[in-house]
C-alpha cells in the first residue's frame, strides 16, 4: 500500500513563514506580534523569539512583562508524525489559559479529519480561519515552494469565551496576499 496525499510531515522542520502574510496578519487583526514560538534567529516573526535549542515546550510563552499582553505568533513544526505539532498547539492553549500572553495565532495545515483538530483546535480556539490557497514557505529566503496542504490560521486567546459558542461563528476564511499564497 502506497501513501498518495500531502506528506504529513516535512524532513525539513525550518519553513519560512511569508514576511507579507505576517504583516497582513497584524494589520488584519491589528496585533503586533512579540514573540515567535518556533521560529530561528535568522527567520524570526517577532522582537523575541524561542528557538528549537531553546525548547518553546518547556518555556513560558510571553516577553518577560509578565502582563499577559504579548500577542504569539506560531508555525509549528509538523514532524514526527505530528506529534510535535499537537505538543506546540496543546502548549499555545495552555499558555494562553493561564494568561501567559493574550493570544497566539497558530499557522497549520487544515487538517479537518484529526483528532487534533476536534480535541483541540475546535474545543479552544477563539476563531479557525481557511486560507485561500496553498501558503509559499520559504527556505533559505526562497518563497517559491508551495505547501502540498492547505492552511489555516487558528486563534487562541486568554479571554474567556462562551462554551458551545457556534461553529458558524467561529470558523472562517480568508484570502491572504497573492505573494504569499498559490491556488492548486
Amino acid at each position: 500500500m502506497t501513501f498518495k496525499g500531502a506528506p504529513l510531515e516535512s524532513k525539513n522542520q525550518a519553513w519560512e513563514t511569508p514576511p507579507e502574510l505576517i504583516k497582513w496578519i497584524e494589520n488584519k487583526f491589528d496585533v503586533k506580534f512579540t514573540l515567535d514560538a518556533a521560529g530561528s534567529l535568522k527567520n524570526k516573526k517577532a522582537r523575541f523569539v524561542i528557538t528549537k535549542d531553546m525548547n518553546a515546550l518547556e518555556h513560558d510563552w510571553m516577553t518577560g512583562h509578565g502582563d499577559g499582553t504579548d500577542h504569539v505568533w506560531l508555525n509549528p513544526p509538523f514532524g514526527h508524525g505530528g506529534k510535535l505539532q499537537r505538543q506546540f498547539i496543546e502548549k499555545a492553549v495552555s499558555e494562553t489559559a493561564i494568561g501567559n500572553c493574550a493570544s497566539v495565532y497558530a499557522l497549520i495545515p487544515a487538517r479537518t479529519d484529526t483528532k487534533l483538530f476536534h480535541d483541540l483546535v475546535l474545543t479552544h480556539a477563539s476563531a479557525v480561519f481557511f486560507l485561500k490557497g496553498r501558503v509559499k514557505f520559504g527556505y533559505d529566503g526562497d518563497y517559491n515552494t508551495c505547501a502540498p496542504f492547505p492552511s489555516m490560521l487558528v486563534v487562541f486567546e486568554s479571554r474567556s469565551r462562551k462554551p458551545l459558542e457556534s461553529l458558524l461563528r467561529k470558523c472562517f476564511t480568508l484570502t491572504i496576499p497573492s505573494e504569499a499564497r498559490q491556488f492548486s
